[in-house]
């Protein structure tokens, strides 16, 4: 049985996702996208270049949602655009709420349990992070005996964001690195020309024997859209099995998807 599937996000990802749907013969069926930044495109015009039927549409489309009855909607929004409305449409829908950017979901908890409804959320990892690259260094520089004296990853690219959601961004890079006693965590530089695009610096340095110094630096450059793909389908069907058990509110299960759980 095919998860029917409401996505609210912008261009770069949902032209993403729904090539990587088709490419994979997922049993996800999309029945809605929702762009609050453009409207009145064919998405499968946009990713194929061939016609699918499936419209790109704004936010006006939300009144519908309900008719479409999707079992999860997913939300992938840049930071400046609020929840709120969107999880309002999915409890509308009956729906379950997978929150996959960096707007926190927390305040929707209660809402969703009182409707008998599971989410998730925020901040999906991708498939592959720096900071995932960084702590795969670490460990295999203990592995060999060497003593890590010092790190740090410093990076350029994604939105504008606030201090608070800067420094937000910057422990959630760290908190995928297990020991963080060495390293350093610069913030992310925006960049509006990158786009989907992530550049990371990497630098370690660590002790061998006789005192000896290892330095190793290196670059982490990848798309961010095509490496959430992945993740983001587990996520989907693991949020549709919770509800179709019936559970309800945070599903614990999902925490280890995200890089700041609900």
């Amino acid at each position: 049985m095919s998860i029917k599937l409401s996505l609210i996000s912008t261009k770069p990802f949902y032209v993403d996702f729904y090539r990587f749907l088709n490419e994979n013969n997922a049993d996800v069926s999309l029945v809605q996208v929702v762009d609050p930044e453009s409207s009145g495109q064919d998405l499968g015009e946009l990713a194929l270049g061939v016609k699918s039927g499936l419209l790109v549409s704004g936010n006006e489309s939300l009144s519908s949602i309900s008719d479409l009855k999707p079992d999860v909607v997913v939300t992938f929004l840049p930071p400046s655009i609020p929840l709120t409305e969107y999880a309002r449409a999915a409890i509308t829908a009956h729906a379950a709420l997978l929150n996959i950017g960096l707007q926190s979901s927390k305040e929707f908890v209660e809402v969703f349990k009182e409707n008998r409804l599971p989410m998730a959320g925020d901040y999906l990892i991708a498939q592959l992070d720096a900071s995932q690259v960084l702590d795969r260094l670490l460990n295999t520089i203990k592995e060999k005996g060497l003593v890590p004296l010092s790190a740090y990853e410093i990076g350029a690219g994604g939105p504008e964001l606030s201090e608070e959601l800067r420094e937000k961004k910057r422990k959630d890079e760290l908190s995928l690195i297990k020991d963080k006693e060495s390293v350093f965590m610069g913030a992310v530089e925006p960049v509006d020309f990158m786009g989907d695009r992530r550049h990371y610096y990497i630098w370690l340095e660590a002790e061998g024997p006789l005192k000896s110094k290892v330095t190793l630096d290196a670059w982490v450059k990848f798309e961010e859209g095509p490496l959430l793909c992945s993740p983001l389908l587990g996520a989907l069907r693991a949020i549709y099995d919770s509800k179709i058990r019936g559970e309800i509110g945070p599903v614990k299960t999902l925490a280890p998807f995200f890089k700041r759980p609900v």
